[in-house]
């Protein structure tokens, strides 16, 4: 025990510095895990909505009976044989709504805006100014 001891006591500072390097790979792999997590989350929202833009409601509804039949169903619910792809032709339109239909459409409009109008950017401006003689 006493050569432990004394071995802690010459060598501290390395154990200190082998503990932060586990403390920061173990952080490492927390924040990868959640990051993937989150990531498979937002795929699966993704797979949602395509699948519903895709088929419909009605044949969401058609298609939770089939996937039990289908092999590959439990590797994603989101896959699509043929037989569930709707035609071209039997695809109900749009429902309409109002103009107006909340912070959501507002949100959608702001997003939909263009960044910049064209123009010379300000930190060009800036530069030009910068670079320009001080008498003009």
């Amino acid at each position: 025990m006493i050569e432990f001891t004394a071995w802690m006591q010459s060598n501290w500072y390395e154990l200190g510095t082998l503990f932060a390097e586990f403390v920061f790979l173990a952080a490492g792999i927390w924040f990868a895990r959640k990051i993937l997590r989150t990531m498979r989350a937002s795929q699966e929202q993704v797979g949602a909505l395509l699948k519903l833009s895709v088929t419909g409601a009605a044949a969401d509804r058609q298609s939770a009976n089939a996937a039990g039949e289908r092999p590959f169903a439990s590797a994603s619910p989101y896959w699509l044989t043929p037989s569930e792809i709707p035609s071209a032709g039997s695809q109900e339109p749009p429902e309409s709504r109002p103009a107006h239909s909340g912070l959501g459409h507002g949100l959608v409009l702001w997003l939909n805006t263009p960044m910049s109008s064209g123009g010379v950017a300000p930190w060009r401006k800036a530069i030009r100014w910068l670079q320009s003689p001080t008498g003009s």
